[in-house]
């Protein structure tokens, strides 16, 4: 995919995210990554494509690395702000306006990576771009995983 692509997909995912986020949802904890396992192996798709056409430095990888960890540490904050809950013994979650909070953050460090990259290696002005949804995906699957742990112990608290 272009850039330009990859943004627009990256947006309309995005406010698909948003919206399911804000709207009480059943969880999928029968195959709860599988959205954000697409989500990776076209990100990382992405990402590979763009290394085959451009020179990138060991800074902007590391620059690129920083991005998908604030975006998993940034998952770790949304997954302990929605609130979860059980109806008829289905796990149900719903974010607020802290979880929207979090995610403008997230995209906004991302944003800001890829243009402190361009600033610092020019040749690999635009991975960050290109690895949007990566970062999507690294961060869906860090608030996943902390939704299906304060789960378990919902459970256990029940129990």
């Amino acid at each position: 995919m272009t850039s330009a692509d990859n943004v627009i997909v990256a947006v309309l995912v995005l406010g698909f995210i948003l919206w399911r986020q804000l709207r009480p949802r059943a969880v999928r904890e029968d195959s709860p990554f599988r959205l954000m396992l697409v989500l990776g192996v076209v990100g990382v798709a992405d990402v590979a494509g763009f290394a085959d056409g451009h020179h990138v430095t060991g800074a902007a990888w590391t620059l690129l690395a920083a991005s998908l960890m604030v975006g998993a540490v940034l998952g770790v904050m949304r997954g302990a702000s929605v609130r979860i809950w059980r109806r008829d013994g289905v796990l149900v979650r719903q974010g607020g306006a802290v979880t929207v909070a979090l995610w403008v953050a997230g995209l906004g460090v991302h944003v800001l990576v890829d243009v402190v990259i361009h600033g610092v290696d020019r040749s690999a002005a635009g991975i960050g771009t290109d690895a949007i949804l990566l970062y999507l995906a690294v961060a869906l699957a860090a608030q996943r995983l902390v939704t299906l742990t304060r789960a378990q112990h919902l459970a256990a608290a029940a129990a």
